[in-house]
């Protein structure tokens, strides 16, 4: 790919309620995934393989646990004399004081304005994060270039028993353009049972798309950059991209659970990580996991400077997690830095970051409604266990 040709906007102003208590204190974006990872990582990687160096992030708050994942941007090589990586904090509008919003009427894109100006590329590239996946941009990029459409956008054929009836779907015609997007409860899978699950991916010029923002800021506009782009994909029958990859949503707790489940599948989990592109995260060197000669592990993922004592079974352990003599861990997500007592049972559950659970206590959710635990809590009796 040409220097500097393309700039890329990584949008993480998405749905977070229903991931409560995992969203409390984060975006979406910033969510832990696969033992070491962040949603974040998915779509920097593949902007960091197609060699893009111009980059933009929208938070929707502070943006601190954004920069402290992101810190330089070196892990993807990011911290180039030209170009860069720019974090723009407080996009979210739900979360802005109605005062607030009225400074915003006509000014609310001025910074993906000035950045997409600044980067003097041809083409910009918007990506969320809540679509897990591992996408070749330089093979998009040909594929828009291919065609007279001023807007390609990215899907994933899948079951439609697999999508949910509030998520978004493009409608496609017989010569694969993407004529809207709507809610999956709105349209009909092909023949094949099949509907075409919209990833939140864009392509256009970075003219047009400065004219996209320019007009949404002289009409007053406070709408998200997503909703922005699904409109472009009407107003324009944008070009439909096929994605064929690995690929999962969340977009609430039992589709997190599930796409972390669904990664201890070799096949998923190859198919994922160890494609011809490489994902890459923030390196942290760290001592290998210590597996006592009672440690009993099975199935699972498990992350560096841990200490395992227990069992462990089809289980993601994240990065210095202590795990008890005598305790399960079964068909769980333990996050980082979480302590769990001697003789515990975990059972399809979410354990958020530095928890700690005392001794002989049974914390047990289903694969439908599984147990979450929010972040820095300690529990010590059984009466403490409830759901979040």
């Amino acid at each position: 790919m040409k220097h500097n040709s393309v700039s890329a906007v990584i949008n993480l102003v998405e749905p977070w309620e229903k991931l409560e208590p995992l969203t409390d204190a984060r975006p979406v974006g910033t969510l832990p995934f696969g033992g070491r990872y962040r949603l974040l990582d998915f779509p920097l990687s593949s902007i960091a393989n197609a060699g893009i160096q111009n980059v933009m992030i929208a938070s929707p708050r502070s943006g601190r646990s954004v920069s402290d994942h992101i810190r330089s941007g070196n892990d993807w090589n990011l911290d180039t004399i030209r170009g860069g990586l720019f974090n723009f904090p407080y996009n979210d509008l739900s979360l802005i004081a109605p005062e607030k919003k009225d400074t915003l009427i006509h000014h609310y894109y001025d910074n993906a304005i000035l950045f997409l100006k600044r980067s003097n590329s041809e083409y910009t590239v918007v990506m969320g994060t809540r679509n897990i996946c591992n996408i070749d941009l330089k093979a998009l990029l040909r594929y828009h270039k291919e065609r007279d459409n001023r807007v390609t956008t990215v899907y994933k054929s899948v079951d439609a028993s697999e999508v949910k009836p509030t998520n978004t779907v493009l409608q496609l015609t017989d010569n694969g353009m993407a004529t809207s997007v709507v809610q999956a409860s709105k349209t009909i899978p092909s023949s094949e049972g099949k509907l075409a699950k919209d990833l939140n991916i864009y392509l256009m010029s970075t003219v047009d798309l400065v004219d996209i923002l320019n007009e949404a800021n002289q009409r007053g506009d406070l709408i998200s950059l997503e909703r922005l782009m699904k409109q472009a994909v009407i107003q324009h029958n944008a070009n439909a991209f096929e994605y064929t990859g690995f690929y999962a949503n969340i977009h609430d707790i039992p589709s997190y659970y599930k796409a972390s489940m669904s990664i201890l599948k070799e096949d998923n989990f190859r198919a994922l990580f160890y494609s011809q592109r490489q994902i890459y995260t923030k390196v942290k060197n760290e001592i290998p996991t210590f597996f006592a000669k009672s440690s009993q592990v099975k199935g699972s993922l498990c992350g560096t400077g841990g200490y395992i004592e227990g069992k462990v079974d089809n289980s993601v352990i994240f990065r210095n997690v202590f795990i008890n003599r005598n305790s399960l861990i079964q068909d769980s997500v333990i996050m980082q830095g979480t302590r769990i007592g001697v003789g515990t049972t975990i059972q399809n559950a979410v354990i958020d970051k530095n928890v700690v659970i005392g001794p002989n206590l049974e914390l047990k959710g289903t694969p439908e409604e599984p147990l979450v635990i929010g972040k820095g809590k300690r529990i010590f009796r059984q009466t403490e266990v409830t759901n979040e």
